[in-house]
């Protein structure tokens, strides 16, 4: 079984919840459910619009529709441009501030791992786009180092 890492962007959220059974407005349900969605959009990667209407959307009585931003398309790197590939702080694989898969490391390729303490250098713990963590070596001729060591 894979181990679960606990997103600090998801954590901090959750905990902005009301501990306290209290009236909770709608309008700041709604905006409580927006930032939530675009987080998910953030550790998880977008999956495209999700929607949030009150109830009286669906009535045609209000406009007052909630999406996430779609992203833009990734755009291909023009010919010769490197890309830079990182572990960020929380643990997620990204290629130029977008999650990748192992397979989209190409041989030869530097993954800067920005992590600190125990897990810094630990490619076990790395979080990538399709699998989460997977036992295993990075692929042929990628190397794993410190940012700290990016002389």
């Amino acid at each position: 079984m894979t181990k679960v890492k606990h997103d600090r962007l998801l954590a901090a959220l959750i905990a902005k919840l009301p501990i306290e059974i209290v009236q909770w407005s709608r309008a700041d349900r709604i905006a409580w459910l927006r930032m939530m969605a675009m987080a998910f959009d953030v550790v998880y990667g977008p999956c495209g619009d999700v929607r949030i209407l009150p109830e009286e959307a669906h009535n045609g009585k209000a406009d007052q529709t909630a999406t996430t931003p779609t992203p833009a398309p990734a755009e291909a790197a023009p010919a010769g441009a490197t890309q830079r590939f990182y572990v960020d702080r929380d643990g997620f694989a990204m290629g130029d501030g977008r999650p990748i898969a192992m397979e989209d490391l190409p041989a030869g390729a530097t993954l800067w791992d920005e992590r600190a303490g125990a897990e810094c250098g630990d490619v076990a713990a790395i979080l990538w786009r399709d699998v989460g963590t997977m036992r295993g070596s990075l692929p042929p001729g990628v190397i794993l180092r410190p940012i700290f060591d990016a002389s």
